[in-house]
């Protein structure tokens, strides 16, 4: 461009030097035309982008010409700018960026921007400038792409008459779309076979749109640092179940982000590595025989795996014997072809050892003898019980169990004898074995017509006590179906009588086969004897694939009951309860043993010939010995037992089996009310997140403190609002504050990071928490770990807070529960509340104690049965 800072600009000088130029031109009669016609004149549009839902900013410019000795410097101009209104959306005036005195927009329409301006500060224009702009919303909706801001004609005005502009350079705005974009990829859950795992990210759309079909991939690896990663065939899914192919490996989860518009398919983001995969172990139970015989006799002693959680896949045992008294003959196995035995009657062991060769088809369950000891008592045997044990149970060289996956179980031995009796005790008579046949009745009550039979082969030994066996055919099952079908019932039970009360053991098989057509029936399974009834719900049948049994031992010796009732009077958790006061054993206690395990059942224990007054009633508890080694105390309710009116038994569920044993407690019932709501169609609504409001109204009712500030109100909780005295309650304790901007957002969810500032508000300074990976910096960090601390919030497993994510409703009874120093053991005897909490639902128990009043006794450590 030339200088034109060389020329005059004063209007009135130029006019008088261009008339003199003009006369010495006549003067020297040289015919001279206008000094050339008007060099280029431009108007350009400067181009932009943007994302969609962003606003940009259009600028135009205007250049003179650029002729040597021409001057095109212009007073006057008017533009028309088109664009097109589905895309772009013109918002805000438009900026006069060259100051004209004159600017005129009033003729613009949608679509098209009409401009006039005139009287610039320095009267004219003479070079490049920008004369105005225009800010355009792109549309949310706007496919990427460009669309064109077209110039449609312009004009300028050097002296009077208008000129039209010649070089129209028209821009564009370039509507941008970033792809979508995954963020914080994690994986919840527990790293076991069998459990679910879920993946956890973060989506995240520049232009907001929102997530469409997003798609996923599990992978495993064989090490931490993710070595060997391959995918994990149809696992796609956003969860997945860990399977034994997983067993000692490492688990990515891979997220691809898809927006519903857009540029729709972001880069796929992989989760860290998480592992090892490990495999919970199972409980087994075994034991060997007890056999009575004389000197010079031969005796089989059987070894039996009595119950197991899961099928076993392979054994070890090293059994000591008394090499004075017995020598072994014969050790037989289940499979010749995987069995191994040796035996030492020296030194007086055996050993044996089998494992599944078949890849996990012939797993070994509960109810099956695992070997078979053919011992000869020696001539020479001094009588007496002589011992069949395993030295060390918890060496695994001495005696192992595994499951199909290899994994260890947790096992349980009950050691065996052979008791040496003189020779005139040989006298007595051989076992007596009668078939007897027993109703199978529906729905349960024994005045009820049988829908079918079984048969009970009933044993009577030598010493006059009885065993019974009870195998349910698969024809007597599908009887039952039927029958039951038909009644529209939904429950078949094994009636097992004793009158005589003469049965020592029952032993009670369902083949795989039969329970499998109850399940798909939809029918429970319900066994009942004299001493205890037990219904299988329909439920815990699904999927269990074993043969189902049980073996039922009532204690009737008042020497072993004595000796329960000593052991639950020295147990922890029996002396938090009643202290120094102990229980009493009421009833008959009954051991029971089952393959079925982790699946709930309800048991029933008669309440016959024990005289308690109603008030009395109320204190019975069940003390139960489990076979691994704990000890717990439930709590049941009472329910009718038997067909005579008045008879009455203690309820409970339990979803391991062991001895248990009636017994009362002294103790003092208390009753908590309740503190939250549900709703007027009988739901709780656990998912939903929980407002700062509702949070202040049950904090309110709850928890007492001196009030340290007065007449606090907010300006958005009017006087009439519902929750507008709770607030002003909680605001002055101070357990709750409002924000900064004198506001309480009170129907506003309440955050993770919220509720643990409440909670250090109820929380006495002491320790402090670890903290979290995403907490650095936070406003909340010193609540949160003050929560941590206290036990009252805890993290997620990638070490994170999530501090701004919304509390449940849920979430929030289970950390006031805790705040509250309440402690629920269990509901399980109450019915099912709300339509959408089912007693399976893992914040069931605090729901409950939340929104139900009720009784309970509190042992030691605060625990409410």
């Amino acid at each position: 461009m030339k200088n034109r800072n060389s020329f005059l600009t004063n209007r009135s000088l130029r006019r008088t030097i261009s008339l003199l130029l003009m006369a010495c031109l006549l003067l020297g009669l040289l015919p001279m035309a206008y000094a050339g016609s008007l060099s280029t004149f431009k108007a350009e549009v400067i181009s932009t982008s943007g994302h969609s839902g962003q606003t940009v900013s259009i600028a135009v410019y205007m250049q003179p010409g650029d002729t040597m000795m021409v001057d095109d410097s212009f007073r006057k101009y008017t533009m028309k700018v088109n664009y097109d209104p589905t895309i772009l959306t013109l918002t805000g005036a438009i900026a006069n960026d060259a100051e004209a005195g004159t600017f005129d927009t009033s003729n613009s329409v949608t679509g098209s921007v009409y401009v006039t301006a005139a009287m610039f500060p320095n009267n004219f224009i003479d070079e490049r400038k920008q004369v105005f702009s225009m800010q355009f919303a792109i549309n949310p909706t706007s496919a990427p792409g460009d669309t064109n801001i077209t110039l449609d004609g312009g004009s300028f005005t050097l002296d009077q008459d208008p000129i039209e502009i010649n070089q129209l350079i028209s821009g564009k705005v370039t509507v941008l779309n970033d792809t979508p974009t995954a963020s914080n990829v994690s994986i919840d859950g527990t790293l076991n076979v069998g459990e679910t795992l879920t993946g956890n990210y973060t989506y995240a759309d520049t232009e907001s749109n929102a997530e469409a079909a997003s798609t996923y991939q599990w992978y495993q690896a064989s090490d931490s640092a993710g070595s060997d990663k391959m995918i994990i065939p149809a696992a796609t899914g956003k969860t997945f179940e860990l399977g034994n192919d997983q067993l000692g490996k490492y688990i990515l989860f891979e997220v691809t982000p898809v927006a519903s518009g857009g540029a729709t398919t972001g880069s796929p983001i992989l989760s860290p590595v998480a592992g090892p995969v490990t495999a919970t172990a199972g409980t087994a139970t075994v034991s060997i025989g007890t056999r009575n015989s004389q000197p010079g006799t031969v005796v089989q002693v059987p070894v039996t795996l009595n119950s197991a959680s899961s099928g076993v896949g392979s054994f070890g045992m090293r059994v000591a014997f008394d090499a004075t008294a017995l020598e072994v003959m014969t050790i037989t196995g289940p499979q010749a072809t995987v069995f191994d035995s040796i035996y030492n009657n020296k030194d007086g062991y055996l050993r044996t050892g089998w494992a599944d060769s078949s890849g996990g088809d012939q797993l070994l369950t509960g109810g099956q003898n695992l070997f078979m000891i053919t011992f000869k008592i020696k001539a020479t045997a001094s009588y007496g019980v002589k011992a069949l044990t395993i030295t060390d149970e918890n060496s695994i060289q001495q005696f192992t169990l595994t499951d199909a996956l290899a994994v260890e179980m947790t096992k349980t031995l009950h050691a065996g004898s052979v008791t040496v009796s003189p020779q005139e005790e040989s006298q007595s008579t051989a076992p007596v074995k009668e078939i007897i046949q027993v109703d199978v009745k529906a729905p349960g009550s024994k005045d009820t017509a049988p829908v079918s039979k079984a048969e009970i082969e009933r044993t009577t030994k030598a010493d006059g006590t009885k065993s019974d066996k009870v195998q349910l055919t698969i024809q007597q099952a599908k009887q039952s179906v039927a029958a039951i079908r038909e009644a529209g019932l939904n429950t078949a039970n094994i009636i097992i009588p004793d009158a005589k009360d003469e049965v020592s053991e029952v032993h009670v098989t369902v083949p795989k086969e039969a329970s499998g057509l109850f399940a798909d029936a939809n029918i429970d399974i319900g066994i009942v004897t004299d001493n205890v009834k037990i219904n299988i719900p329909n439920e815990s049948l699904q999927g269990f694939t074993d043969d189902l049994y049980f073996h039922f031992v009532p204690v009737k010796s008042d020497a072993e009951k004595q000796k329960i009732n000593k052991r639950a009077d020295q147990e922890q958790i029996v002396l938090m309860v009643v202290g120094d006061q102990g229980v009493t054993v009421v009833g008959r206690p009954m051991t029971i043993e089952t393959n079925l395990q982790n699946r709930k059942v309800d048991l029933v224990m008669p309440l016959k010939d024990i005289q308690l007054s109603k008030e009395e009633l109320k204190n019975l508890a069940i003390y139960v010995e489990h076979s691994d080694g704990t000890k717990e105390l439930l709590y049941g309710q009472l329910v009718p037992y038997g067909s005579s009116e008045g008879d009455l038994g203690l309820q409970f569920s339990v979803n391991k089996f062991s001895t248990f044993s009636l017994v009362h407690l002294d103790h003092k019932a208390e009753t908590h009310s309740a503190y939250v709501k549900g709703y007027e169609d009988g739901t709780f609504r656990p998912e939903n997140a929980i407002t700062r409001a509702e949070i202040a109204t049950i904090t309110s009712r709850v928890f007492v403190k001196d009030a340290q500030a007065k007449n606090i109100s907010y300006g958005d909780v009017p006087s009439d609002y519902w929750a507008a005295d709770s607030i002003t309650k909680v605001s002055a304790m101070p357990l709750m504050s409002g924000y900064p901007d004198g506001t309480f957002a009170p129907d506003q969810a309440i955050t993770r990071a919220e509720m643990a500032s409440f909670a250090a508000n109820l929380i006495a300074d002491g320790t402090i928490g670890e903290g979290f990976t995403d907490i650095t910096g936070h406003w909340a960090k010193a609540a949160i770990v003050k929560a941590q601390a206290a036990g009252i919030m805890q993290g997620y497993t990638d070490g994170s807070f999530k501090p701004e994510q919304l509390i449940t409703r849920a979430e929030a009874v289970v950390m006031i529960n805790r705040m509250l120093g309440h402690k629920p053991s269990h509901f399980s005897s109450i019915s099912q509340q709300w339509n959408d909490v089912a007693k399976t639902y893992w914040a069931f128990a605090d729901i409950m104690e939340a929104s139900v009043d009720h009784s309970f006794t509190s042992n030691g450590a605060g625990i409410e049965n």
